[in-house]
């Protein structure tokens, strides 16, 4: 209770902004619980098997790869707020393509397209968060960031399982309908249950862009010109393309440089792109395919599964809030370390269960052990780049996890239809130990891990200081 009393506090003496970004998460955290369970089994009632449903995720995760670069710059551009509510609104245009279409090639390049949009989601959560954030208070900011969420889609999970049970039961909505009804919802009726559930969690999410637009706006990083007319914007203007001109210039004969190149290659950041890399790929092989695993491989109903998997993302949550006090007491990579490692004989038993009782009793144990430092994780990812990089960092490490996420994905399901699903855990747990390798040789052994990840930063960049110093 106490622990509880004082992440209640912290959350009041957050900073506006991160409030309000903490509420919408809340917010949009029913109909992502919603989704994740359901829209996998809405393509498998759809007639679309492993392989397929692989191939969306794919497409999905390509284009998230694809964009995480570009979403990067247009975050230290245009600034969090904007890019937000902007790709919020987008998300929601496209996810409502990929719950409508039912044929292969529109439900491929919805998701293709719905990916792009998502980068810019994922690459301005964790700098938005450093930037309306003190050092102190990060580790409880991130850490309460994903129990929001966590909890909230709680309640996602288990509505969603239940949704579909009951709309089954509604014979009004399962039989015939009028036009255009009847052109825009699955004939199946377990498909238009589904179907219909995900229209319900797309609803539920649009309240979450209320905060949003009440977010105060990003500081600007350049001042506004002291002369106006058109000669002083002129003159601005090109002094500014000059400007990037040089900057371009010397740039490309700095990279040209090994001895640029040499501190990198053992700086944090790559040493952090790696390990997400390796995360990426085994999560792409056999997370997906959780829901089906539960419904057509053990047997369970949705309702079951919405249970476990609710189960499962609540004792996350929960685990989520101590991962602070383990990180003070440990370090913030040996804490991240150790849990995960733990996580990894869990899921070699799961993935080799043949009963749904043991899988339901593994599922939420391995979950909690490999997500509860997420947080931690990501704020110590944060601090061991100067203040100036950080979107950068973000960026690559996103794109090493979506890029090896989208790699494996169809791996993954052309090994389930081929071999089963025992393989993709097995090779799952081969990738996660090599990356928990990279995050132990990297930062295990040293107790000022921060300190020296952001000093080898620091050396390929002598004005990085000086520019931090400047946004603030």
């Amino acid at each position: 209770m106490s622990l509880l009393i004082d992440y209640v506090r912290q959350f009041t003496r957050l900073q506006r902004n991160a409030r309000l970004y903490l509420i919408s998460n809340a917010l949009s955290g029913v109909s992502l619980g919603i989704l994740l369970l359901l829209y996998n089994l809405y393509l498998d009632a759809l007639g679309y098997r492993a392989d397929f449903i692989g191939a969306v995720q794919f497409a999905a995760t390509v284009g998230a790869g694809l964009a995480i670069f570009p979403a990067g710059l247009c975050v230290d551009r245009l600034g969090g707020k904007t890019v937000l509510i902007v790709a919020s609104l987008l998300i929601g245009l496209l996810g409502a393509g990929q719950i409508l279409f039912r044929q292969a090639l529109p439900l491929l390049i919805t998701a293709f397209l719905a990916g792009i949009v998502s980068a810019a989601l994922l690459v301005v959560n964790a700098p938005y968060l450093t930037q309306h954030s003190l050092p102190a208070e990060r580790s409880h900011l991130f850490s309460l960031n994903l129990v929001v969420t966590l909890v909230t889609s709680v309640a996602g999970r288990l509505l969603g399982g239940a949704l579909p049970v009951w709309l089954r039961q509604l014979t009004w909505l399962m039989g015939p309908l009028p036009f255009p009804l009847s052109s825009l919802l699955a004939p199946q009726p377990a498909a238009r249950a589904y179907q219909l559930a995900l229209i319900g969690a797309g609803l539920l999410a649009v309240p979450s862009l209320i905060p949003l637009f009440l977010l105060d706006p990003d500081p600007q990083p350049l001042s506004k010109p002291a002369d106006g007319g058109s000669g002083g914007a002129r003159r601005i203007l090109t002094e500014r393309v000059g400007g990037l001109a040089r900057r371009v210039m010397a740039d490309w004969r700095r990279w040209l440089d090994w001895k640029v190149w040499r501190p990198w290659l053992g700086s944090a950041l790559v040493l952090l792109t790696l390990e997400q890399g390796l995360i990426g790929f085994g999560a792409g092989l056999f997370i997906p395919y959780f829901n089906l695993f539960f419904v057509r491989h053990l047997g369970a109903s949705s309702w079951q599964f919405g249970l476990i998997d609710g189960g499962a993302t609540a004792l996350t949550a929960g685990a989520t809030l101590l991962a602070p006090w383990l990180a003070a007491r440990l370090g913030k990579a040996r804490a991240v370390v150790l849990t995960q490692t733990l996580s990894l004989p869990l899921m070699l038993v799961l993935g080799f269960s043949p009963s749904l009782l043991l899988a339901a009793l593994l599922y939420p144990l391995r979950q909690g052990a490999m997500d509860m430092t997420m947080g931690v994780l990501q704020a110590f990812s944060m601090e061991v780049v100067p203040g100036q990089w950080r979107g950068l960092a973000n960026s690559s490490y996103q794109a090493a996890y979506w890029i090896a996420y989208s790699l494996s994905t169809p791996i993954g399901g052309i090994v389930i239809v081929q071999q089963g699903y025992s393989a993709v855990f097995v090779l799952a747990a081969i990738s996660y130990a090599l990356a928990i390798l990279v995050l132990w040789r990297g930062f295990g052994h040293d107790p000022q891990e921060a300190t020296k990840g952001g000093a080898g930063m620091n050396q390929t960049d002598p004005g990085a200081a000086e520019a931090e110093a400047r946004q603030r």
